[in-house]
């Protein structure tokens, strides 16, 4: 090669490597033979003196150049270390290997050989900042997900707690229409109670007015008696109103019993932990709940096992049968069934509660998501798809679980487990 060229090549800042088509090693300029770890040696296999070059792959290379006289390109991203160059790196003064992107050339045909150039580019210091970069970008990624799951809990937790707000609403506003309603409603019953011992004084005084009619001599005044009784139709009287009066009762007794579950299942007077009849909770959320279920469930089946009282916040497992409830309802076109069912083990120190409707069910690919925040499967208006989430936000806050076994067509069974005692409820929030 011409010492000119030599000369020339020697002072780039690039690796100049010139090698046969049967990749016997030509020549090497000052940059490789300055940054190799050995002296590179010509007229002998390109892979003698470079055995880090995967030879498969290199030769393959060449060939295709030699075939199509083009040029081949390897960037330091797929092979970063081609060649085993050492790096200086100022910053820290270390010895790295050096990131090289390559280039493989054809450069003609002399003395009845191909020639072929390997140029080496030092792309250290471009690698370097593109890694840090990336490197910088996944940090980046993982903080804004990061930010996002939190944003997204925190918007998860504002909608519980405002649906929790408007809950407690609803449940003040409720027991104080169930105070309202209770005060006149026991008056009523007292008047109506006092109505029916003097409706039977005077019906008592009619027949005995009656019996004495009968054995008196006068038939002008007995006539004139059972006419006027006949015109004011006092054996209908007699018959019906006792009825009346003891239907009427069971009227406002009713409506006492409405109030109460009222009272019961808002239970805001008592919005700390404490014991409670979990039997009571679901029925007073039944009587709250039946005008939901009257029109789509013709059987509800009470499976009651014997249970202690629990330690919790009555009024919020309350709002998670109603929630269950309604669902259950909502999921029954006509002639439903639900089955609630409580159980508790000899020596555990849980109880379980499951309540299971024969509706439409619950497709297997969403049962997954039927506790996140927002899903509904209910028609746009229909429905928040606030209401699993909130249940399932309470029963983890009482340290408990729920699950859902749920088949197309089948029905769907929701199971909670509660402790009877949780530990530490001074530091539960529920939502």
């Amino acid at each position: 090669m011409n010492t000119v060229y030599k000369q020339i090549l020697n002072q780039l800042n690039v690796g100049i490597l010139v090698l046969d088509e049967q990749c016997t090693l030509l020549y090497a300029n000052n940059f490789i033979r300055d940054n190799h770890k050995h002296e590179p040696r010509t007229g002998v296999s390109l892979f003698n003196q470079f055995p880090e070059i995967p030879e498969d792959w290199f030769r393959k290379r060449v060939e295709s150049v030699v075939m199509f006289h083009n040029t081949s390109f390897t960037s330091w991203q797929y092979r970063p270390h081609l060649l085993n160059l050492m790096e200086t790196r100022p910053i820290t003064g270390t010895h790295e290997l050096m990131y090289q992107s390559c280039s493989l050339a054809y450069l003609g045909h002399f003395d009845q050989r191909h020639l072929i150039g390997l140029i080496v580019q030092d792309t250290t210091q471009t690698a370097l900042s593109q890694m840090k970069l990336a490197s910088t970008l996944k940090k980046l990624n993982a903080e804004h997900r990061q930010l996002q799951k939190l944003n997204q809990q925190l918007e998860e937790a504002q909608s519980q707690l405002v649906q929790s707000e408007k809950m407690a609403a609803v449940g003040q506003l409720a027991a104080g229409v169930a105070h309202e309603i209770n005060n006149p409603v026991c008056f009523i019953k007292s008047n109506l109670e006092c109505l029916q011992d003097y409706t039977r004084k005077l019906i008592e005084l009619s027949q005995s007015v009656e019996g004495l009619i009968k054995h008196i001599d006068d038939e002008a005044l007995k006539t004139q008696f059972n006419q006027y009784k006949a015109s004011l139709d006092i054996g209908y009287i007699q018959d019906e109103l006792p009825a009346i009066l003891t239907e009427t009762l069971d009227g406002t007794q009713r409506i006492q019993d409405i109030t109460t579950s009222l009272r019961d299942f808002s239970r805001l007077d008592s919005a700390e932990w404490q014991q409670a009849d979990i039997h009571q909770g679901l029925e007073s959320t039944l009587k709250i709940v039946n005008h939901e279920l009257k029109y789509s469930v013709d059987e509800i089946v009470r499976d009651y096992g014997d249970l202690p009282s629990v330690l919790c916040l009555p009024a919020q497992l309350n709002q998670v049968f109603l929630n269950l409830l309604v669902n259950a309802s909502q999921a029954i076109d006509k002639h439903g069934r639900i089955v609630i069912q409580t159980r508790h083990e000899t020596g555990s120190e849980s109880i379980t509660i499951r309540i299971t409707d024969n509706g439409k069910g619950i497709p297997a690919e969403i049962q997954a998501k039927i506790f996140d925040p927002f899903f509904t499967t209910k028609d746009v208006g229909q429905g928040t798809g606030l209401g699993l989430s909130i249940s399932y936000g309470i029963i983890q806050a009482h340290q408990g679980n729920i699950q859902v076994t749920s088949a197309p067509g089948e029905g769907t069974s929701f199971l909670i487990k509660l402790p009877v005692t949780p530990k530490r409820t001074e530091h539960t929030v529920c939502v």
